[in-house]
């Protein structure tokens, strides 16, 4: 077994654990968010902070919410 097919063969089995109706709720309530037009913060501490500052980036540009992360 090649080290692709192992590394695809566990994403499998984790993305088979989501639960979808959690995440759809999440989603709904991101929409919601955007929808009336509020805010979403991210923290991040040390090394953190630089996805908390990933994050915020993605947020605004993919999905038009308004984001901010202290250490910006």
């Amino acid at each position: 077994m090649n080290h692709s097919y192992k590394f695809l063969e566990e994403t499998i089995k984790i993305a088979s654990k989501l639960n979808t109706e959690v995440l759809e709720e999440i989603v709904n309530v991101l929409v919601e968010l955007r929808n009336n037009k509020g805010r979403l913060f991210f923290l991040g501490v040390g090394g953190s902070s630089a996805n908390a500052s990933h994050a915020v980036n993605d947020f605004r540009k993919i999905c038009n919410i308004e984001s901010y992360s202290p250490s910006d």
